[in-house]
């Protein structure tokens, strides 16, 4: 089951990257109208996507958590919004208890949206089959003593036979009928809950709805961890000369349209093979590496610049779809070398080039 979640994240990653770039190149060149909201709303889309691909390999244990202080209330309020709509046409009212006073969470937004949605979501599908009234309850509380803080979503659907209760977690296990659900979306719930060390449980009862109950450890972020990324713009530094390498032509492609249009001069190379080509007929400042490519790979890159071109180790930066699978985390750990994990949007390329740049 992990194998598969990880390769089909894998999978996805290539292609998100060409959507986000291209999405990015659409932006910039109809800035104002309506071509421009579209290409916006193009992009909050794709950005959803990986999140979700994020979560896939956190469930496969190939993606942590990234923690920061989160409020839980606040996530909730967001995921009931994204979702109005949609509650708002089948009738079902939706009742919000948030605490109030909730301590923060150390936690990764992102995945924790996630659990909200798909607990919203299957309450909502589950309140379909029943005839209104339609209710939806949302109720965060604290629990001081265990140190945990709770979310309970409830429904008035026709609840969940007991003799199924205990499979609801499993993956791909789904009552609806083909084609209306894939069975991940519960199982989803739990791995990523679990990687933040908590729990979750269904109390249902046939014809009196369920309710769902998360509950998540109240943690302070570690002492003497990395600091949290800086939200400084930095400014770009064009005039870079910079190789992509990339067996993949749409993402080597759209990587170097996005350089391009910060004003790097940008060649691109298939495989290590031809990225040494490359290094023999010109100078590079900065390379951009796939790390799975056919012929020569990115380690095998890595240990030919050592040996003939060991003033680019350090300007070496590595593009991959599972930069936590544990080959590649071994690789990356041993070279010390940067890392970006497709998708990427060009403020984190900016930001990579510019302390590249800065390091001299």
């Amino acid at each position: 089951m992990s194998g598969m979640l990880a390769g089909v994240a894998h999978e996805l990653n290539n292609p998100l990257t060409v959507i986000v770039g291209q999405t990015l190149l659409l932006r910039r060149a109809v800035e104002g109208g309506a071509l421009a909201a579209r290409a916006g709303k193009i992009g909050l889309a794709a950005e959803r996507c990986t999140r979700i691909v994020r979560n896939f390999l956190a469930l496969a244990r190939e993606y942590p958590p990234e923690h920061q202080e989160v409020a839980l209330d606040q996530i909730v309020r967001e995921a009931v919004e994204l979702l109005a709509y949609q509650l708002r046409v089948d009738n079902v009212e939706v009742v919000l208890n948030p605490a109030g006073d909730l301590p923060a969470l150390w936690a990764d937004p992102h995945q924790l949206h996630q659990v909200v949605i798909n607990l919203l979501t299957n309450a909502h599908h589950a309140m379909r089959e029943v005839a209104a009234p339609r209710t939806l309850t949302l109720v965060t509380r604290a629990d001081p003593a265990r140190r945990r803080v709770l979310l309970e979503v409830s429904d008035t659907g026709a609840g969940i036979p007991s003799e199924i209760q205990g499979r609801i977690f499993e993956p791909f296990f789904t009552t609806k009928p083909p084609g209306q659900g894939t069975g991940l979306g519960l199982s989803l719930c739990q791995g990523i809950v679990e990687n933040h060390g908590g729990s979750i449980r269904v109390a249902s009862e046939p014809g009196r709805g369920a309710t769902f109950v998360v509950e998540l450890p109240v943690q302070s972020p570690p002492a003497g961890g990395p600091p949290a990324p800086s939200t400084e713009a930095l400014p770009a530094t064009p005039g870079q000369a910079i190789l992509v390498v990339d067996d993949e032509p749409e993402v080597a492609n759209i990587l170097a349209e996005m350089l391009a249009a910060e004003g790097h001069r940008v060649t691109t190379a298939a495989n290590g093979a031809l990225a040494l080509d490359a290094l023999h007929q010109g100078a590079y400042d900065i390379i951009l590496s796939d790390v799975r490519m056919p012929e020569l790979d990115g380690p095998g890159l890595y240990r030919e610049l050592e040996r003939q071109h060991p003033h680019l180790v350090r300007r070496l930066v590595f593009l991959t779809g599972d930069t936590l699978s544990p080959e590649t985390r071994e690789f990356l750990d041993r070279a010390r070398a940067p890392s970006l994990s497709k998708p990427f949007d060009a403020e984190e390329i900016r930001r990579l080039i510019a302390r590249i740049t800065r390091a001299g």
